[in-house]
C-alpha cells in the first residue's frame, strides 16, 4: 500500500483492463465503419450496374471476417485471463456479439454485390429499376440505423440505441411495400423471373441489415444498462 491507500499493482491492473476494453470497442467501431461502406457500395453497384464497385465489396469480405475473428479471439482471451465481473464482463460479451452481427451485415452486402455482378446492363422491364426507389430508400434507412448503432456503441449511449430500435418498424414497412410492388410487377411480366427473385432477396437483405443494426443496438443496451432487450415482451419499451 502507498501512503494514500492505493495499491500501485491494482491501479496498473485496472488501467490495463480499461485499455483492453477500449481497444475492443474501437476495433468494433472500425469494423462498423467498414461494413457501413460495404452496404452503401453494394447497393450503388447494383443500382448503377458497376461491376468494379461490386468486385471491391467482394474483395473486402475477407477483411470483414478478419475483424470478426479478431474481436472474438480478443474478447475470449480477455474474459479467460482477466475473469472480469459485472460491467466489464457485459462489455466484453456485448462487443463479441456486435462483431458477429456486423459480420452478418457483411454477408448480406456480399450477396447483393454478387447479384450486381450477375445482372448486367439495364434493360426494358428490369425488376431492379422497377423498385430502385425502394432499394435506395431501404439502403438509406438500414445504413442510418447501422451508423447510429455503431455510434451508440462508441459513445455508450442507451438513448441512441433505443432510437435505432424505434426505426426498425419504418424499415419493415418499406420492405413490405417494396415486395408488393415487386409482386405486382412480376405478375405482369414473367420474362424476368430470375432477376425478380434476386431483387426480392436484395430487398430482404436490406431488411436483415436493419435487423442486425437493431441487434447491435440491443447489445449496447446490454452493455450500458444490463438490459437484455432481446428477451423483452413486444411493444414494451426497454
Amino acid at each position: 500500500m502507498t501512503q494514500h491507500g492505493v495499491d500501485p499493482i491494482e491501479g496498473h491492473t485496472l488501467k490495463a483492463v480499461e485499455q483492453t476494453l477500449l481497444g475492443l470497442r474501437m476495433h468494433a467501431v472500425e469494423m462498423g465503419g467498414l461494413v457501413i461502406d460495404q452496404v452503401g457500395a453494394a447497393i450503388s453497384a447494383l443500382l448503377e450496374r458497376d461491376s468494379n464497385l461490386a468486385q471491391l465489396v467482394l474483395s473486402r469480405e475477407s477483411i470483414v471476417n478478419s475483424y470478426d475473428g479478431q474481436l472474438d479471439r480478443d474478447s475470449l482471451t480477455y474474459i479467460a485471463l482477466q475473469q472480469p465481473v459485472a460491467n466489464d464482463l457485459r462489455t466484453a460479451r456485448a462487443i463479441a456479439r456486435v462483431g458477429l452481427e456486423l459480420e452478418r451485415v457483411g454477408d448480406e452486402s456480399k450477396k447483393i454485390a454478387r447479384f450486381a455482378m450477375q445482372i448486367g446492363a439495364v434493360s426494358p422491364g428490369d425488376p431492379v429499376v422497377a423498385v430502385a426507389r425502394y432499394l435506395r430508400h431501404m439502403a438509406d434507412l438500414s445504413i442510418s440505423m447501422l451508423r447510429s448503432a455503431v455510434r451508440a456503441l462508441d459513445e455508450g449511449s442507451a438513448g441512441m440505441a433505443r432510437d435505432v430500435l424505434a426505426r426498425d418498424r419504418e424499415l419493415d414497412r418499406e420492405y413490405a411495400t417494396a415486395l408488393r410492388q415487386l409482386m405486382s410487377y412480376v405478375m405482369q411480366d414473367h420474362q424476368f423471373l430470375k432477376p425478380t427473385i434476386d431483387t426480392m432477396f436484395a430487398l430482404k437483405g436490406l431488411e436483415r441489415i436493419g435487423d442486425h443494426a437493431k441487434n447491435v443496438a440491443e447489445q449496447v443496451l446490454y452493455m450500458v444498462e444490463g438490459v437484455d432487450a432481446r428477451h423483452r415482451a413486444p411493444d414494451v419499451p426497454a
